[in-house]
C-alpha cells in the first residue's frame, strides 16, 4: 500500500473493539480513559516540547508556533504554565487505554494522499515529545462511535450514569432520552477563546473530577486541549473518561462532520446517531 511513512503500519483497534472495552471497565469498576489528539493538539504539544522538530520540518514556515500561542492565549493559560500543561497532556497519552493515531488512515480507508504534515509525521512527533503509548485508535473514534445499528456509544450510556463537561450541556435532556442513560449530570465550560476555561474552571473541574470520579459510570469530556487532562485525571481518580471532544457540537447542531468521516457516515439530528453510508476497509472505521 501506497504511504508517506516508509514503515510498516501499526496496529490499530477498531471502534466496536473500544467500547467494548470501554463498557468491560465500566462493569468492573476498572479506571479507563481515551485520548485523542488529531493534528491540532499534537501541533501544539510539538511547538512546546519539540520545537527543534517543527523547525527541521519547515512546518509552515513556524507557523503552527503561532497558532500554539495563540490557543493557549484564548484558553486563559499564562506563558509560564504552557510548556508544564503540555507535558501533563503527554502524560494523558501514555496513561490513557487508547491514543488515536494517523496510520488510521491507510488501515481504515486506503487514503495515500492529502495528510498534512503532522498527520504524515505523527510517530515522529509522539518519539520526540515523549509518547510511549502504542495501543492506538483512529483521530475520529468519537465520529465513529454513534453510528445507528452498529454497537455504539449510546449503548455503553444505557442505564448508566453519565456526567458531561461541555460548553454544549444543554443537548444532556435530549442525550437522555435517545441513549437511555439514567441519569446525565454535567458542567459547561466556555468556548472557544474564552480565557476563562483555563484561569477560573480549570481548578473548579479537576476539584469536581476528584470528588465525583466513581460516583458516575461514565464522562464524556469534550473540552478541547484542556479535555486531554481531564481524561486523565478521571482515570487516575479511579473513574471512566471517553474524549468525546466534537461530538457535542455535533449532537447540538453547530458543527457538521468534518471531510474524512462524512464518506462514511452522515448524522441524523432525530436520534442523535449518524447512519451509515459507506462500509470501511476494515472495523478500524
Amino acid at each position: 500500500m501506497n504511504t508517506p511513512f516508509n514503515r510498516p503500519l501499526v496496529p490499530v483497534h477498531g471502534t466496536e473493539e473500544i467500547l467494548r472495552d470501554l463498557d468491560k471497565h465500566i462493569l468492573k469498576k476498572q479506571p479507563f480513559s481515551t485520548i485523542r489528539y488529531g493534528d491540532g493538539c499534537l501541533g501544539i504539544v510539538c511547538a512546546y516540547i519539540a520545537p527543534d522538530f517543527v523547525k527541521k520540518g519547515k512546518w509552515s514556515g513556524g507557523q503552527k508556533n503561532r497558532i500554539a500561542n495563540s490557543v493557549m492565549r484564548q484558553q486563559g493559560i499564562p506563558l509560564k504554565a504552557r510548556l508544564d500543561i503540555c507535558q501533563r497532556v503527554v502524560d494523558a497519552a501514555n496513561n490513557s487505554n487508547y491514543i488515536d493515531c494517523y496510520d488510521a488512515f491507510y488501515t481504515g480507508i486506503g487514503r495515500s494522499k492529502g495528510l498534512g504534515f503532522i498527520s504524515s509525521h505523527w510517530k515522529e512527533i509522539h518519539e520526540a515529545v515523549g509518547i510511549k503509548n502504542s495501543s492506538y485508535c483512529s483521530p475520529y473514534l468519537h465520529y465513529m462511535s454513534i453510528v445507528y445499528g452498529e454497537y455504539n456509544l449510546h449503548n455503553v450510556m444505557r442505564n448508566r450514569t453519565v456526567f458531561c463537561i461541555s460548553n454544549q450541556i444543554q443537548i444532556c435532556e435530549r442525550l437522555k432520552w435517545f441513549s437511555g442513560a439514567k441519569k446525565i449530570d454535567s458542567y459547561q465550560i466556555g468556548r472557544a477563546g474564552d480565557k476563562a476555561n483555563y484561569q477560573e474552571r480549570h481548578r473548579v473541574i479537576m476539584s469536581l473530577i476528584a470528588n465525583n470520579a466513581k460516583k458516575y459510570d461514565l464522562f464524556l469530556i469534550g473540552a478541547g486541549l484542556l479535555g486531554k487532562i481531564y481524561c486523565d485525571y478521571i482515570k487516575k481518580c479511579g473513574g471512566v473518561a471517553f474524549d468525546a471532544g466534537r461530538l457535542f457540537d455535533l449532537w447540538s447542531g453547530v458543527r457538521i462532520i468534518d471531510s474524512v468521516p462524512k464518506r462514511f457516515i452522515k448524522m441524523d439530528t432525530k436520534t442523535m446517531l449518524a447512519r451509515r453510508i459507506m462500509k470501511p476497509n476494515s472495523n478500524v472505521w
